[in-house]
């Protein structure tokens, strides 16, 4: 390796310091704002009743509020990604925070369906504007050794959100329009988020984008509180030359000229179909339904207390979700994804064959005995498992593929990822209850299971390991095909590298 890149990797491989960690930290409170929103819906729908004017909503008017805030979170991701470039990253994540704030507000005093449609509008903005800008943030202040772990920590603060939604409907099940405390409480977290992000710096990268060296200066020295001089002003340079690399690409920060760029050159489009691919499967993968509609599931399936039940699988999305920061370093994106999804078309499987023996009424989607028995465990084992295997890789990698875009259409591309993530996301959304009722449920959670195949298929001849590159040798990646072979190859070589310098410092030291 070049001397210049020995020094930046000598930083990018120490442990992050306390200013970093804390910053990551403040910052995932919108991560937890995104898994609570989208989450709490599930435990609204069983128990708004006739709250909303004055009737009990129709399937079709329940699709449509839970399907309203993934469309809003498409609109407030193409926004963040349009101003992220010219603005900075801090602005779209505190705008975000009051999104969530009036959101939640909204919806807590709805006594219509069109309010509450405007709350979960308002809160969808927040999401994609947080889904979209946060990955980024994380991505470009982390070390390179620990970028994945940094970004799984806005996903573990994810899934924390969802089993927080959980147990709030869980709390709130009896009492009386106790769904309002489910959505209310949302607007306590965004309030802090509002409040930190202002200690929070700008990304590093942004900062020299926009010429403020002195200020980036500061940054790092702050990041990396046990660098040297030297290895800080070398850091500043390597940036630099990545940004002076994006600047002479796109001459001025245009989201036309980043969109063409991405299409036109051909290792910045193959980043983006790996990259927007992966977290189409994600979406596509059935996972969302869960979230969105567990408690009429297991509703449907015949629990007693369903909100209950649907609280284990989301405990179980955070648990393996949390297992996931010590593994996507440590044994790379890649392989975690090979060695986990390969469960969720399996289990999908066992879910739709078991729903045969379950007696359910297709046109009310209710049960036709009430002796249901050992079908129901079964489906519901099949659901953790699923979740579990999902959490474990699925769930987290796809927010990382930001890593594969150059700095000059990383913000663009990331607005990519984040509207496959909602487009998807508002079509599963908003057709699971009408599937279930017209292809049956063993017919909806069959055609997952074949999603999933189709997925992992993807991922074994398409997605590259990153896991230890800076943001700046990704780049190269992309010069060779979809780079699954050249990153193999890169990892040997980085390998042999410190072998080398390891017996290297035992010789001299002896």
């Amino acid at each position: 390796m070049k001397k210049q890149d020995t020094i930046v990797n000598n930083i990018e491989d120490s442990t992050p310091g306390l200013f970093l960690n804390l910053c990551v930290v403040a910052i995932a409170i919108g991560g937890m704002l995104f898994g609570y929103d989208t989450g709490v819906i599930s435990g609204v729908l069983v128990v708004l009743g006739t709250d909303l004017d004055n009737r009990l909503l129709t399937s079709n008017e329940k699709e449509l509020i839970t399907s309203l805030c993934a469309g809003g979170a498409l609109i407030g991701a193409i926004i963040a990604g349009v101003t992220a470039d010219k603005y900075g990253r801090k602005p779209a994540i505190w705008f975000a925070s009051v999104l969530f704030t009036l959101g939640a507000l909204v919806q807590a005093s709805s006594y219509s369906l069109v309010q509450m449609c405007v709350g979960r509008v308002l809160v969808g903005l927040g999401v994609g504007s947080a889904s979209m800008i946060i990955p980024l943030y994380i991505a470009e202040i982390s070390p390179a050794r620990y970028r994945g772990r940094m970004i799984s920590i806005d996903m573990v603060f994810l899934g924390t959100g969802s089993l927080l939604a959980y147990a709030f409907d869980a709390a709130f099940y009896h009492v009386p329009h106790g769904w309002r405390y489910m959505v209310g409480l949302g607007g306590i977290p965004s309030v802090m988020l509002g409040v930190l992000i202002f200690w929070c710096p700008e990304s590093p990268r942004q900062l020299l984008f926009h010429n403020k060296h002195s200020e980036c200066l500061n940054v790092i020295q702050k990041m990396y509180p046990n660098a040297t001089e030297q290895q800080v002003e070398q850091m500043v340079r390597h940036i630099q030359f990545g940004v002076d690399q994006a600047k002479n690409m796109n001459q001025e920060i245009s989201i036309r000229k980043s969109l063409s760029s991405i299409i036109t050159n051909a290792p910045n489009r193959r980043a983006a179909v790996v990259a927007c691919g992966l977290m189409t499967i994600q979406q596509i993968s059935g996972f969302n339904t869960l979230m969105y509609y567990s408690s009429t599931l297991f509703q449907i399936v015949g629990f007693d207390n369903p909100i209950a039940v649907g609280t284990v699988v989301t405990a179980t999305n955070w648990l393996f979700t949390f297992l996931s920061i010590f593994l996507i370093d440590r044994i790379g994106r890649r392989k975690l994804l090979l060695c986990s999804m390969w469960g969720m078309p399996v289990f999908l499987t066992i879910a739709a064959g078991v729903f045969y023996k379950i007696p359910i009424d297709r046109n009310t989607l209710e049960l036709t005995s009430d002796h249901v028995g050992r079908p129901a465990i079964v489906v519901l084992v099949s659901m953790i498992l699923f979740v579990a295997s999902y959490a474990a890789g699925l769930g987290c990698v796809p927010w990382q593929a930001n890593e594969f875009l150059p700095m000059e259409v990383r913000a663009t591309g990331t607005m990519l990822i984040n509207i496959c993530n909602w487009g998807p996301n508002i079509i599963v959304s908003s057709t699971f209850l009408t599937m279930m009722r017209d292809i049956s449920p063993s017919g909806t959670f069959g055609f997952y299971a074949a999603l999933c195949l189709l997925g992992y298929v993807f991922v074994f001849f398409c997605y590259p390991e990153a896991a230890g590159m800076t943001l700046e040798e990704i780049r190269d990646v992309f010069e060779h095909g979809f780079g699954v072979q050249y990153a193999r190859e890169w990892h040997k070589q980085k390998q042999l590298s410190v072998s080398l310098r390891t017996e290297s410092l035992a010789a001299a030291a002896v």
